[in-house]
């Protein structure tokens, strides 16, 4: 059962960010855009906690990120919590880009998803067009 239970968390992590890169791609009439939404304050917070704590191992888990009406584990917790801070100066950008990056695949993964149907339908019509 807890395997199953761990399964669902990721297929919920996974749809989500690609739902929002779907929804990014069509821009549902608002025109705000689910990166300045969603993907980017999600990679600051990440960022920003992971500079004041000294550490990148924030995450309970992948999928412990921004859901629905969930917020992430290690955003309200604090610094000790995690342990004494394994980076004094500064983080390097690849081990931040490290724990963000499969959010920002999804999200682009979704993007690419939202583009297929507007070309495929221009398409349609071009080649509808041309044996005219």
């Amino acid at each position: 059962m807890q395997h199953l239970q761990e399964l669902l968390w990721y297929v919920r992590f996974g749809l989500w960010w690609i739902i929002l890169g779907v929804a990014s791609s069509i821009g549902l009439g608002s025109g705000l855009h689910t990166f300045i939404m969603y993907l980017a304050p999600h990679v600051a917070l990440f960022t920003i906690k992971a500079v004041q704590c000294g550490r990148v191992d924030l995450k309970s888990a992948p999928y412990d990120t921004i859901l629905l009406e969930r917020r992430p584990s290690w955003l309200e917790k604090d610094c000790l919590q995690f342990g004494p801070p394994i980076y004094h100066e500064t983080i390097p950008f690849s081990k931040i880009l490290q724990e963000v990056y499969l959010e920002a695949i999804l999200w682009g993964i979704g993007t690419a998803l939202g583009e297929l149907p507007p070309y495929f339908l221009s398409r349609t019509g071009s080649v509808h067009t041309a044996l005219r």
